[in-house]
């Protein structure tokens, strides 16, 4: 069966590598095991899995020269046992284990024992054809029982264990739990990291090297029990040690952004997994989250809405708390008189949504607003649908003893609220007590509550305050250990009662576990300013530049609302700054919901539309399809220059964010594509006008106002 051997290597590393681990072809195309005394080599095309059963630990080579030495995996009991498979003896492949899930993957397990300690087993998933593995770790009953909070998949605590290309300025990608109080993506230089400090990213992190681009991709691919964490520790530039775990909450000192005032909840039972760990390395760390979406998409599939992405209007930076009867309905009506005939429609369907507040309006006002909408047509045969709001797992009212609506007066609210060991509620997050998704009385009010959205005939739900319902927590269920199976069940059930019925939106919400709405909110509120810390476009365009590879893989981006003019909660206050914030939102997949306060504010309706007029960007937004960012070494910022492939070149999006001064930018063409970079003249087009503004060679420049983005589409000459 054995064939020639083949990998062409040209890295000194990987020469080595090949000495030591001859690699041969199978005629199946499979991977392959070999098991000496000494040692399990698995093998792909793309990776060798060295793991040595003298020491317990893995060496994980690929063939572009990449590496992760002396990985080992354990667990924490709950007894106080540490687990890990260097203290075991023996490690065997375990022969029935191996199989083959499909003609390119094959799963081996590795059974680890040892005396007085209990079975450990380790899952390995090779991926012909793919620059990657997957590992899962896994307890056998007599440990599972016992039960764990924390639970290490990938551990590596050998300085020199992380090795990426020339071991050029690395930097390591923070990606927060989810987007509430308007955390930021950040992209840390691992020179800049104190080595008395834990760096950590939630279920997904990425290290690169943003010159060469060269990269590892690690993160959590089943989000069914744990938060999952990926802690770093760096020397000399360098990545001293690797954390890759389930168990993630605030009480461990470490984290802070999931929220949660107790540990992890305790995983226990006959069968106790690991979070499954994607480990891939790629010539372009945004190839490399592009694949890792994928590969969740493939175990998770997004919640498709085969229209797409949504286009319309929302109430809550045009009116907020002030939203009555009158302005939802004079909002419509200015968007059917005047939007939608310059080309404000998408599919001939726009959405008029109703945000908070919408409780203004009595059940008789609420149920007109609906019809009213229902019946609008515009004369192109456009339909109008309503859409509504609501938070399912947070209460912002202090009245604990008042009925839950839809139980019959079964429960109070004090009986659905999350509890803690102690049986007391959770503190409020966000100004709201949290809810607790397994109870009774919360899933009688999902039922109920969700049977009266689709009575009245919304087709719009925007979900609000989700991760109160992953919190970590004492549930009414037994069976729920976790708050990210809470979630889980509560987020199911809600899908469940939509039944395809309403687009589900979800506002603030965890990354993780995606396949429970349309679309999600990149980031929290964002209004209509350039520049600022919070609500800014420059604030979401952060979440853009790091996080633009969920879109369709787990749901479609919402750059969240385009308020205009000086009325809106922090509308844009030009046109200048309208238009850049609406190519925001062109940008993230082309979502787009305006917040302007369009029934009863001249300016606002100046502005929008001017800023609503452009076919040229309309037709772009409908394709639906994302930017990624040029360079990645911004930070904790955003970056100013997105691009990705048109039909004949390539578009390139430029940001000015300071709202006080005018910006030059420039990028070299060998960063966008090494087409252009070859050409001997590029035409710069300007896509808004469709003007020719000259030509590129080797670089594009362009200046752009204060506040101001333009989008240009690169057309390598012939």
């Amino acid at each position: 069966m054995r064939m020639r051997r083949i990998w062409h290597v040209t890295a000194q590393a990987m020469l080595v590598a090949t000495l030591l681990f001859p690699i041969t072809v199978w005629a199946s195309n499979l991977p392959a095991a070999e098991v000496r005394p000494s040692a399990i080599t698995l093998r792909s095309d793309r990776v060798i899995v060295h793991y040595d059963r003298r020491t317990g630990e893995m060496d994980i080579w690929w063939n572009d020269g990449h590496k992760l030495l002396g990985v080992s995996s354990g667990a924490t009991l709950a007894d106080g046992r540490v687990l890990s498979t260097t203290k075991y003896v023996n490690h065997a492949l375990v022969p029935e284990a191996d199989s083959a899930q499909s003609d390119r993957i094959r799963e081996y397990t590795i059974r680890s024992t040892g005396a007085g300690l209990p079975v450990f087993l380790q899952h390995i998933w090779l991926y012909w054809g793919q620059p990657r593995i997957d590992l899962e770790a896994e307890l056998a009953p007599q440990a599972g029982v016992i039960g764990t909070r924390h639970f290490d998949v990938v551990l590596l605590k050998h300085p020199g264990g992380v090795q990426i290309g020339t071991g050029g300025a690395l930097r390591m990608l923070d990606v927060p739990f989810d987007n509430d109080m308007w955390v930021r993506y950040n992209s840390m230089a691992v020179a800049d990291m104190k080595p008395s400090r834990t760096y950590s990213s939630s279920e997904v992190t990425t290290l690169y090297d943003n010159a060469t681009r060269q990269a590892l991709v690690l993160g959590s691919l089943v989000h069914t029990v744990w938060k999952t964490a990926i802690d770093a520790q760096a020397a000399d530039g360098r990545i001293a040690s690797l954390d890759i775990y389930g168990g993630i909450s605030s009480p461990t000192g470490v984290r802070t952004d999931t929220h949660d005032t107790i540990p992890h909840g305790l995983v226990s039972g006959r069968r106790v997994v690991s979070p499954r760990v994607f480990l891939g390395s790629f010539s372009d760390w945004r190839r490399g989250l592009e694949s890792f979406g994928a590969a969740v998409a493939s175990l998770h599939p997004p919640l498709i809405w085969p229209a797409g992405a949504p286009i319309g209007w929302n109430s809550w930076a045009a009116y907020g708390h002030a939203i009555n009867y009158d302005r939802y309905l004079g909002s419509a009506r200015f968007v059917q008189d005047a939007l939608e005939p310059q080309g404000f429609t998408r599919h001939k369907v726009v959405y008029i949504n109703f945000d908070a507040f919408w409780s203004n309006l009595d059940a008789v006002q609420l149920a007109s607003a609906v019809r009213m909408i229902h019946s609008m047509r515009s004369a192109d045969g456009t339909r109008y649908e309503p859409g509504i709001y609501w938070a399912p797992f947070a209460y912002f009212s202090d009245d604990l003893n008042a009925w839950v609506e839809g139980t019959h007066m079964r429960y109070r609210y004090y009986d659905i609220l999350l509890k803690t060991n102690d049986g007391s509620p959770l503190p409020k997050v966000d100004n709201a007590w949290p809810i607790d998704p397994s109870s009774p009385g919360e899933k009688e009010r999902i039922a109920f509550t969700i049977a009266q959205f689709r009575k009245l005939g919304f087709r719009y739900i925007k979900l609000d305050f989700l991760s109160h319902g992953a919190l970590e927590g004492t549930h009414e269920d037994p069976a729920i250990q976790t708050g990210i199976e809470a979630y889980n069940e509560g987020m199911s059930q809600i899908v469940s009662a939509v039944g395809g019925r309403m687009f589900i939106s979800l506002s603030i919400a965890p990354l993780f576990p995606s396949g429970y709405g349309n679309s999600r909110r990149i980031s929290c509120d964002t209004m209509g300013h350039s520049e600022g810390e919070q609500q800014s476009t420059e604030y979401m365009m952060n979440s853009l530049t790091y996080g633009w590879w969920t879109n369709r893989s787990l749901y479609i981006i919402d750059p969240d609302h385009v308020p205009l003019g000086g009325a809106a909660d922090h509308g844009a206050r030009s046109i200048i700054e309208g238009k850049s914030r609406l190519l925001s939102a062109i940008l993230s997949g082309g979502m787009i919901l305006d917040s302007s306060p369009l029934a009863d504010d001249a300016q606002a309706r100046q502005f929008a539309q001017q800023i609503y007029s452009n076919k040229n960007l309309f037709a772009l937004a409908d394709q639906g399809r994302a930017f990624h960012p040029v360079e990645g070494d911004s930070g904790d910022r955003a970056a100013d220059a997105f691009e990705r492939s048109s039909a004949h070149g390539t578009y390139l999006a430029l940001f000015n964010y300071d709202d006080h001064h005018e910006r030059t930018i420039t990028v070299s063409l060998d960063r966008i594509s090494p087409a252009l970079a070859a050409a001997r003249r590029v035409e710069v087009i300007e896509v808004a006008s469709g003007k020719r503004l000259g030509t590129a060679h080797a670089q594009v420049s362009l200046t752009l106002l204060p506040a101001q983005a333009k989008l240009v589409e690169l057309l390598p000459s012939r």
